[in-house]
């Protein structure tokens, strides 16, 4: 797989197309379609892997295998920007920077939304209060609904400028050596708000529709699903870093 590197946009460029991103992303799959279909392979095999560990998450195994595919992302955003040696020990450290920074801000935004609404109940709005309260935490209790699960993929839909896609490029940037600053990521990328959100939307709506799925029908498609949304999500999002963080250097073949 030679020359792999996309044809990098203008680095001035203040916003960007949804249309160019999705068109170029499919166009560099297709014409690496074999070594895609090895990657996604190597997902199968350690999501496979993943089901084999007893009591999955609670089994400590599970740490040694969060660091493989941690790791195995890493490997694969370095061979698509074809940035040798592919494996770099530094860059993977460097990485979990702008990773723990990503986990915090979700983790903290999480906390927010479910705690929130305790705040009224301490100001003296208990009795007016308390049937909306209730309302509100059976919501929440029943996340696992899909109306729920509905409900807070919009939330994270319209928060992911700045909890996710945002600072997911500094994640990217850090893997090359370059800029792992979320708050670079923001000014680089300011004025981007919608394309954002309905860039998360339609790379996400697969595994919206998957869950549907799994909870009507019984099925496991998800299993099946989240290898390819993840490749695509990846392949997309390098796109969209080019624009922002490269400079202007015409190879081929393009992402753009």
């Amino acid at each position: 797989m030679k020359k792999m590197k996309p044809k990098l946009p203008d680095t001035d460029s203040k916003e960007f197309s949804l249309w160019a991103v999705f068109k170029g992303a499919n166009k560099f799959i297709w014409m690496y379609k074999k070594t895609i279909i090895l990657w996604l392979l190597a997902n199968y095999v350690l999501l496979y892997i993943f089901t084999l560990i007893p009591r999955g998450w609670a089994n400590s195994l599970s740490i040694l295998w969060l660091v493989a595919y941690y790791v195995y992302w890493c490997i694969f955003v370095r061979y698509i920007q074809q940035h040798r040696p592919y494996f770099s020990l530094i860059r993977t450290m460097n990485g979990l920077i702008p990773t723990s920074k990503i986990l915090f801000i979700n983790i903290f935004l999480y906390v927010f939304i479910i705690t929130i609404p305790y705040v009224p109940m301490f100001m003296g709005f208990r009795d007016k209060y308390l049937e909306c309260f209730e309302s509100y935490m059976s919501f929440i209790e029943s996340y696992d609904a899909i109306p729920g699960k509905l409900m807070f993929f919009i939330i994270l839909l319209l928060i992911s400028p700045y909890t996710i896609s945002r600072p997911y490029l500094a994640w990217l940037s850090s893997l090359i050596g370059k800029s792992r600053s979320i708050i670079d990521a923001y000014k680089k990328t300011k004025g981007n708000y919608w394309s954002f959100v309905i860039y998360f939307g339609i790379t996400n709506s697969l595994y919206v529709i998957s869950y549907g799925i799994d909870a009507i029908c019984k099925t496991d498609s998800l299993f099946f699903i989240i290898p390819i949304l993840t490749t695509y999500f990846n392949i997309t999002a390098i796109s969209i870093y080019k624009i922002f963080y490269k400079k202007q250097k015409a190879l081929k073949p393009s992402l753009q």
